[in-house]
């Protein structure tokens, strides 16, 4: 059993075209969980009137890893997938995934080749701004991987405190571990870039990439330790 997690605020612009993309799966998921993150638009609603097959958590904002978190508490699936609210999945994103994962038990989860392209309703000035990728590139992002519910169990949840950066903590975190990740060399996201994305540069985001690479150097400093 699979289950999606999608952590939303203020997304009702991109949210309808990024639901179509999960619930039109060739493999579609058992479970999918949306958590609106104190958003004040109509992403609820959206989230509501697209499918009964959705299940929609409403919050106080707190951020995307509180968010995730709490669909992650939600999620009953053995395996769990997770995609921003306004990127895109390919297809076969799970088929593959689950096919990669049951031929290799040892696994933990699997990355994919990730497809960058600008937001169609940007300002062209603002696009000018952006510097995208020549192809597809191999990605740890959040949205192109699939991983076994027990790397939670193992690792534990994402840092609340990271309000960026928290995914690439938790990863170093769970490869620290011993958990086991595989690259894909398929294309499994289509990932969105338009102002106000979570991979735009802001003050709040710099300061939480810097506390990010502070923990991981920190783990490295703990693990060489001598003993």
């Amino acid at each position: 059993m699979t289950s999606v997690v999608i952590a939303a605020y203020n997304a009702e612009a991109t949210l309808a075209e990024t639901l179509a993309s999960v619930l039109g799966q060739t493999r579609p998921p058992e479970q999918f969980i949306i958590v609106d993150d104190g958003s004040v638009d109509r992403t609820a609603e959206i989230a509501v009137a697209t499918s009964s097959a959705i299940q929609v958590i409403r919050q106080a904002n707190r951020g995307a890893p509180a968010a995730m978190n709490a669909g992650v508490e939600l999620a009953t699936g053995d395996h769990i997938a997770f995609v921003d609210a306004d990127d895109l999945w390919g297809k076969e994103k799970l088929a593959t995934q689950l096919r990669a994962l049951a031929a290799k038990p040892h696994l933990d989860g699997v990355g994919g080749h990730v497809a960058t392209f600008l937001c169609p309703t940007n300002d062209p000035e603002i696009n000018k701004r952006y510097r995208l990728p020549a192809g597809p590139e191999p990605s740890w992002l959040p949205g192109a991987m699939l991983l076994r519910r027990r790397c939670f169990e193992r690792c534990g949840p994402f840092a609340e405190q990271l309000r960026a950066g928290f995914f690439i903590d938790w990863l170093d975190r769970a490869k620290a571990a011993g958990l086991d990740f595989a690259m894909l060399p398929d294309i499994v996201l289509h990932r969105r870039i338009r102002p106000g994305s979570l991979s735009h540069r802001s003050p709040m985001r710099n300061g939480a990439m810097v506390e990010m690479a502070r923990r991981a150097i920190e783990r490295r400093r703990e693990r060489d330790a001598p003993r």
